[in-house]
């Protein structure tokens, strides 16, 4: 699970950067399919390069990184390797998914992710019921749907783009790659910033209460699913109207995240000991994990919030701005973890959470009101 969330860094903020291109693109097929081509290009580059180096490594991580005294490194090597299989079409995967949500087609990215989810689990549910029990049960059947996965949307979204693009060249790659680099590299200490809980935690606490912890807030961050649908179907509009002025799509995110978003987070908050009692019936999970998950709910409510904020951020570019929030979150919320976590144990790692989301909320009001109107006004005057 560890190693599943670092990889997350190679996205980049990619996702977030193909459907505002995409959108930007549309109203030229040719274009579209250009667009489309040159990030599903970049995308197998950074795919291949992991898995490439996952397969050299996986030798040193069975045998040095996991620390399993009952288990013998060769018997892992073949299930580390389906893992950086499964990465490799699971990740390649995603730029069909913002080429849908860039199209403002996101009830295809949505069918098509409820009707793969299910068939890889199923497939992991009868390979683990028939044949083995096993990591490698459930990697194998994965591995597979998401393979099937990228073939059938690469020939769904073929049928869309009749046109061949003109050819494309490393130098255009470079620049594409040399344009959004800055904004990479906020979106990529953003993600750094939502794992030093798990960084930080399993060397301060024991590994029994850092289980305990993972099970509750794996519970909490399911709660961050609730802004994707909102968000992919709202950003390309954003990316189309923020820039002429228009912002009736942004008015209707307002309205979106709070139904949909901070107002479940805010009543999960208030019945959590009830909702871990009703999950887990474990007393000592429920008396550990009811304030942990409380913050960290609070949390992504405030992380919804500056959601409003952070989608005009990116379609304005401002990558040097996000680069400073998350340099800023990573300093504030690895000083306070590692300070806290001796005295408050678990509790650190909401309390990170929410530490973190109220510096983002901060930093997005400052833009809004403060930032936003003067490049408003400098990009009059040039």
């Amino acid at each position: 699970m560890t190693l599943q969330g670092f990889l997350t860094l190679v996205d980049a903020g990619l996702a977030q950067i193909v459907p505002r291109d995409i959108a930007r693109a549309g109203a030229s097929a040719k274009l579209c399919a250009h667009t489309f081509a040159k990030f599903s290009r970049i995308y197998l580059f950074l795919a291949g390069l992991v898995l490439g180096l996952g397969q050299i490594a996986v030798p040193w991580l069975a045998s040095t990184w996991l620390k399993l005294d009952s288990i013998e490194p060769s018997d892992l090597e073949f299930t580390l390797r389906l893992a950086f299989v499964l990465f490799f079409f699971q990740f390649w995967n995603t730029v069909h998914l913002g080429y849908w949500n860039g199209t403002q087609e996101q009830h295809r990215s949505n069918i098509s992710q409820v009707v793969f989810a299910s068939l890889k689990h199923g497939g992991a549910l009868l390979m683990l019921l028939c044949w083995s029990p096993s990591a490698k049960s459930y990697l194998i059947a994965f591995s597979a749907g998401a393979a099937i996965e990228w073939v059938c949307n690469r020939k769904l979204i073929a049928t869309d783009l009749p046109q061949h693009p003109s050819r494309l060249t490393f130098s255009e790659l470079y620049a594409t790659a040399r344009s959004t680099a800055t904004l990479s590299l906020g979106v990529v200490l953003g993600i750094l910033v939502s794992q030093l809980d798990k960084l930080l935690l399993p060397g301060m606490v024991s590994i029994d209460n850092y289980g305990r912890y993972a099970a509750v807030a794996g519970l909490g961050l399911a709660f961050l699913q609730f802004q994707s649908p909102v968000v992919s179907a709202l950003y390309p509009r954003l990316a189309k109207e923020l820039p002429v002025g228009e912002t009736k799509s942004l008015h209707t995110l307002v309205l979106a995240v709070i139904a949909t978003n901070i107002l479940p987070c805010l009543i999960a908050a208030a019945a959590a000991g009830w909702l871990l009692h009703l999950w887990i019936r474990s007393p000592i999970i429920v008396s550990m994990g009811t304030l942990p998950l409380q913050l960290i709910l609070l949390s992504i409510a405030a992380n919804s919030a500056y959601q409003i904020f952070y989608q005009q951020i990116l379609v304005f570019g401002d990558g040097r701005y996000v680069m400073c929030i998350n340099a800023c979150n990573i300093i504030v919320v690895t000083v306070f973890i590692t300070l806290a976590a001796p005295h408050i144990g678990i509790v650190a790692g909401g309390a990170g959470w929410l530490l973190g989301a109220c510096v983002q909320l901060i930093a997005g009001l400052i833009w809004v009101f403060v930032r936003k109107p003067r490049m408003i006004v400098a990009k009059a005057i040039n």
